[in-house]
């Protein structure tokens, strides 16, 4: 495009100049039409001297790359509002049992953002007692990564939040599996009763 030109142009010159490297994105134009997405790296060939005697220049078609990363985009933003539109709390973590995602009815029964909560062991962000006898709960994560099945918490859970609040839940977590089947970590999903 002439936009692209104009700032190849400037780089060339640039180089020309002071002889350090350029690089630039850009679009091209190929003689069919089609319009691509190029990554630029170029720069000066010196003499032993020092002198320029001349120019190269690579040019990488990104334009597929750039075409993945924006459906990558799209897909997490998708992904995004899904969670946060769902009624139940919701929280995934991966294969260690870190926390990776939490809905905002998560957040507010754990009392943690997800920004502070994330990579932190679900045990810490999500503290769960028996409700009549105060013993700690057995983590479900373990619980679904040992028998890799879904589980459901039993009855009278308790979840204590961050903040000391006690709500009695309802839950049940599942193991998450890539498309080859091999779980990837855990997904938990519960509410207040």
């Amino acid at each position: 495009t002439r936009e692209s030109w104009q700032k190849l142009t400037q780089a060339v010159k640039q180089t020309l100049k002071n002889g350090k490297p350029y690089e630039l994105f850009a679009r091209m134009v190929r003689p069919d039409g089609e319009i691509r997405d190029v990554f630029i790296y170029g720069g000066s060939k010196l003499n032993h001297d020092g002198s320029i005697c001349g120019l190269y220049g690579i040019v990488e078609d990104i334009t597929d790359k750039n075409q993945r990363e924006q459906q990558l985009k799209e897909s997490e933003e998708n992904l995004r509002i899904t969670l946060n539109s769902i009624g139940d709390a919701v929280i995934s973590t991966d294969i260690q049992g870190a926390v990776i995602r939490m809905n905002p009815v998560a957040e507010s029964l754990s009392g943690w953002k997800i920004d502070e909560a994330k990579g932190k062991a679900l045990t810490e962000v999500f503290h769960i007692v028996h409700a009549e006898t105060r013993e700690k709960v057995e983590n479900p994560v373990d619980k679904v990564l040992e028998t890799g099945t879904v589980i459901g918490l039993a009855n009278h859970t308790m979840l204590i939040s961050r903040d000391g609040t006690k709500f009695q839940i309802a839950d049940s977590a599942a193991p998450i599996r890539d498309d080859k089947g091999y779980t990837t970590g855990v997904v938990l999903v519960f509410r207040d009763v």
